[in-house]
């Protein structure tokens, strides 16, 4: 089968009038900055013939040259089933691994380095309906390319669902790769903006509302204007929403010592009220918080 650059080559040749669904946008950059040396054990951990995809938060990082800090989470998208994956991996490096449902199962694999934490999140894409199917090599990986698209269209916010193929970062492979961004989220992390693929997929997973905010801080970028407008006129979504996951967002933030201004937007949205009262008893284990919002955002 093609490579996934060449692929995308051909694609991006091809002539505008063939009006092809894959909405990517052609962007070059070279892999060696995604780089991080466990991606030379993870590519012999990688069944033969299957695909992967660095996507998330490591690939939108390293496009601002984000500092890396003592935690490192890298999020990928794997054809082969994640729980092999991680085993595999397992094989060469002693860690952990365990399985949880986020928006789809996720595998984690966490292991340490000296005062270094990894996580590495691992999603299925499942494309063995195509790689059964009777269509020709080409068609198979326009198919599987389709299907990652739709993968990153289904995610929260355009700056976390920009995907790089992961044989391009690898050691003496790495090389110029595409960045595959269906919702232009290279362009908003230029303007520094948080903006959501849509607001249907804010519905879906109304916890992206949290998020949304806690990226605008620890990123200092801003919210998108209709993304505001509409958690204030839908902040009720977050009433049936997963109390542990609200809590873990709210805590990410409150923990963040320039959080004053993301708490009084919340505040002002009427976020903040409606999400406290199912978690405020686990703000205690973090100091001055309770006396942050309790003095300064009476509720």
């Amino acid at each position: 089968m093609l490579g996934i650059d060449r692929l995308l080559q051909k694609i991006f040749s091809k002539k505008k009038e063939e009006d092809l669904d894959l909405q990517i946008k052609e962007n070059y950059i070279h892999g060696l900055i995604f780089y991080n040396s466990y991606f030379d054990i993870l590519s012999k951990a990688l069944p033969r013939g299957s695909f992967c995809f660095i996507v998330g938060g490591w690939v939108r990082d390293r496009l601002i040259n984000r500092p890396l800090g003592k935690n490192i989470d890298i999020d990928f998208i794997v054809t082969a089933p994640p729980m092999e994956v991680a085993k595999n991996l397992k094989k060469y490096i002693n860690g952990s691994i365990f399985q949880f449902e986020k928006e789809k199962t996720v595998v984690s694999f966490i292991f340490q380095e000296n005062d270094y934490n990894y996580r590495f999140d691992f999603s299925y894409l499942d494309i063995s309906d195509i790689i059964s199917s009777d269509l020709s090599y080409e068609e198979k990986e326009e198919k599987i390319l389709d299907r990652l698209v739709q993968d990153l269209l289904s995610r929260d916010f355009t700056i976390n669902a920009i995907a790089v193929n992961f044989d391009d970062t690898s050691g003496l492979s790495a090389s110029h790769t595409t960045l595959i961004d269906p919702s232009n989220g290279f362009k908003d992390i230029q303007e520094g903006i948080v903006r959501p693929i849509s607001l249907e997929n804010i519905v879906k997973d109304p916890v992206r509302i949290l998020r949304g905010y806690r990226l605008s801080l620890e990123l200092d970028f801003k919210l998108d204007k209709e993304f505001e407008k509409f958690v204030k006129n839908n902040v009720d979504l977050l009433e049936k929403s997963p109390k542990e996951r609200i809590r873990d967002e709210l805590l990410k933030i409150v923990s963040n010592e320039n959080s004053y201004s993301t708490l009084e937007k919340l505040k002002e949205n009427k976020v903040l009220s409606k999400v406290v009262s199912q978690g405020l008893e686990e703000l205690s284990t973090y100091k001055n918080v309770e006396e942050i919002l309790k003095k300064n955002l009476i509720l």
